[in-house]
């Protein structure tokens, strides 16, 4: 009987286990980011064809990997060792290398923005100008165009080496930004693109209103999956569940269709060599890449992973690796499906993904595997669909084949470690292996971009793997440069490369590409801040106390309290409307004398043309003095005509020059040009005004009282 125990439990072992592990429990976890957000159009280029095709939400990304928006496009990366990442339209990045505590990213052309969210982490972003080296809690904004690079930090320390000259530069909020070309460095203002920002701030928004979402999945998650605790509060809940001979833990989706398994609403694509699960679920991509589904109850469970896996099973030994799809294959006639693995249950796959229970196939020890569908424990729950819908559909319930049960599956249909040719007849053939979603790409980039994608590919097949701790000492090592404030270099400009499908490879020439700057809207615009909530350093506030200075020439409807530009000096006709009662004045300083045009005071002025007629003032507001150096010109042009000015005459007339020095014009009256008409030539232009109480009589330098100007409407602080 003991012999008999033995046996069994020998046989149990084996067909739990299948092979021993692999070698690649001891390798460190390969590092997968996630496409988390996309607007627009995102395309991600695939080597073996040299084509590109649509990207969608949820699609994974690491080291080789290269992705492209489109002309109206953004998207959000996010990479699980603390690395996020936006990017704007016509932007192309690649990932040189991504490990735990180091990710190198390249930006070929166009705009993106970095934050480093880990303590241990340093992030490299490269260019064709140099590279950035982004420190824990530091976050910047990339510009790269055609023929420059800015670099704007937004929060924390950050380091710029030009490449061309080996040098670096150490720059933060609040000063001035890194301008680089092929040669040299300047400085720029510091402004970040005022669209841009309002897109990340949007983005920011988003995660802070998902942060106050508190639930007892922070508990359960690690935490490099924490910012996705709000996808489980809001889709499941978590229970306990006696499995595998203890209470434990596992999250159970609510919102799905009932009969409901994993890996049936997505798609699978091929990935890094391997099956790769795209989900369509809003909790499919950390359920499905992360941890594994458990079957309790007559419902799926997932078992969520844990950072340090402890001695004996108390977790179930289930540790943060990153797998495409824990599922095995099996395949039968024109029929293909797989097989949902249990926990300690062995995965087979092309790539080294690490973990105690993944086999890497070669093309040698794949003859050695001999799996059977019967040793499998959710055999009976596997998944079947035609050959000819595996590449085809973002949903495998609508083509699922249902006439199938567990006796036909151990009876009839063979397992397979990989999917290959023999499981998939086409399989080698067909290119829509490779695709995301069944999405026909019209506009791709074009040939040329493929150029630096090819440079950086050269780097990562050297297998270097830098170390955050070296990089840092290597970066410091490097001698400091100058800024060269007088360098002329010209400001960001790139070129959107997005072409129709059948012109990419059309010679450059021929076709007509747009190119743009970076940042033409951060200085069309004033005021807009260097980082976010600050005054950008060159760029003046509007204030209401000082109006923008305007073009020579230009006319503006009159308001309250506001003083009028002209274009040349003309003394305005008295009105006949009783002004209001003037605020107490401040006179001026000293201007140099200007003689202006003189105008008979009773006599209609001729309307310069392009000038409307303006109403008589209200009550002004209050109106900060202006400096002279500022608003010499527009304010000769802007008083009215004080007491016993002297006003030479348009034309040469006795009448004309008698009545300008016999009609003064009151003091305290404010006046503004009004169209001619016969009563006010027939009244009279002198009108007696009352005396008003504490008024301050201006001073008037010999200059001004041969020019005759006082600031009556400026109010003194």
């Amino acid at each position: 009987m003991k012999k008999l125990l033995y046996f069994l439990s020998f046989l149990l072992f084996v067909s739990v286990t299948i092979v021993p592990p692999s070698s690649a429990a001891n390798e460190p976890p390969i590092v997968v980011g996630r496409v988390y957000h996309i607007e627009g159009d995102l395309l991600r280029y695939v080597p073996e064809e040299n084509d590109w095709v649509a990207a969608v939400r949820d699609a994974p990304f690491s080291s080789g990997d290269t992705l492209y928006t489109g002309s109206q496009g953004h998207a959000e990366f996010i990479v699980p060792n603390g690395t996020w990442i936006r990017i704007g339209d016509s932007t192309q990045v690649q990932f040189i290398g991504l490990d735990s505590d180091v990710s190198e990213v390249d930006v070929a052309s166009g705009l993106a923005r970095f934050y480093n969210k880990d303590n241990d982490l340093v992030i490299k972003a490269t260019s064709p100008f140099g590279y950035v080296l982004v420190y824990p809690g530091a976050s910047f904004d990339y510009y790269v165009g055609e023929n420059s690079a800015e670099v704007v930090p937004v929060k924390g320390k950050i380091t710029f080496v030009h490449a061309p000259t080996n040098a670096r530069y150490e720059i933060s909020p609040g000063n001035p930004s890194i301008l680089a070309d092929q040669s040299q460095v300047s400085s720029e203002d510091g402004a970040v693109d005022p669209n841009w920002d309002g897109w990340n701030r949007t983005r920011e928004s988003f995660w802070a209103s998902k942060a106050n979402i508190t639930g007892p999945s922070v508990q359960y998650l690690p935490p490099a999956l924490r910012h996705d605790a709000y996808v489980f509060e809001e889709n499941g809940r978590w229970e306990q569940v006696n499995y595998d001979g203890g209470n434990r833990w596992f999250w159970r989706p609510t919102r799905v269709a009932a009969g409901w398994a994993p890996f049936t609403n997505g798609r699978w694509t091929e990935w890094y060599g391997d099956q790769t699960w795209v989900p369509s679920e809003p909790f499919g991509y950390t359920t499905h890449h992360y941890g594994n589904w458990v079957y309790a109850r007559n419902n799926w469970y997932w078992a969520p992973p844990v950072a340090t896996v402890t001695v004996g099973l108390p977790l179930l030994n289930i540790g943060f690796f990153w797998n495409p799809g824990r599922v095995s294959w099996i395949h039968h006639g024109a029929n293909v499906g797989w097989v949902p693995l249990a926990p300690r249950e062995t995965y087979y796959s092309h790539h080294r993904w690490g973990g105690p229970h993944v086999v890497h196939v070669t093309n040698i020890n794949i003859r050695e595997i001999n799996v059977r569908p019967r040793n499998y424990a959710y055999a009976r729950h596997a998944v079947v669909v035609p050959q000819k819908n595996f590449y085809s559909v973002n949903n495998y319930r609508t083509v699922r084949v249902t006439n199938i049960n567990n006796t036909t599956i151990i009876n009839n249909y063979r397992a397979a470690p990989v999917v290959n040719n023999a499981v998939i007849n086409n399989y080698s053939t067909t290119k829509q292996r490779y695709n995301f979603a069944n999405v026909e790409v019209r506009e791709k980039p074009h040939r040329t971009t493929v150029e630096r994608i090819n440079t950086n590919q050269k780097i990562i097949q050297q297998g270097r793997r830098e170390r955050a701790s070296t990089l840092e000492q290597q970066v410091k090592s490097i001698q400091e440069g100058r800024v060269n404030r007088d360098a002329r270099i010209q400001q960001p400009k790139v070129t959107n490369f997005i072409v129709p499908a059948n012109e990419v490879n059309r010679p450059k020439s021929e076709i007509r590409l747009q190119q743009r700057e970076l940042k033409k809207a951060s200085r069309e615009t004033k005021g807009e801040s260097a980082e976010p909530g600050k005054p950008s350093p060159k760029v003046d506030k509007p204030s209401p106390t000082k109006p923008l200075p305007k073009p020579e020439g230009a006319i503006t409807p009159a308001k309250p309290g506001r003083p009028i530009p002209k274009p040349e000096a003309i003394t305005p006709e008295k009105s006949d409307q009783p002004t209001s009662k003037p605020e107490r004045v401040r006179p001026p300083r000293p201007r140099p004398a200007e003689k202006p045009e003189d105008v008979s005071p009773t006599k209609a002025v001729p309307k310069p043309e392009g000038v409307a007629p303006l109403k008589p003032f209200a009550k002004p507001e209050k109106v900060s003095p202006a400096k002279p150096a500022q608003k010499m010109e527009r304010e000769i042009a802007e008083k009215p005509v004080p007491k016993k000015e002297r006003i030479t005459p348009v034309k040469p007339s006795p009448k004309v020059e008698s009545e300008a020095v016999e009609k003064p014009v009151s003091k305290r009256e404010r006046v503004t040009p009004v169209k001619p008409s016969p009563k006010v030539e027939k009244e009279p232009v002198e009108k007696s005004t009352p005396k008003r109480d504490r008024a301050i009589p201006a001073k008037v330098s010999p200059a001004d009282k041969h020019r005759g100007e006082v600031n009556e409407q400026e109010k003194p602080r």
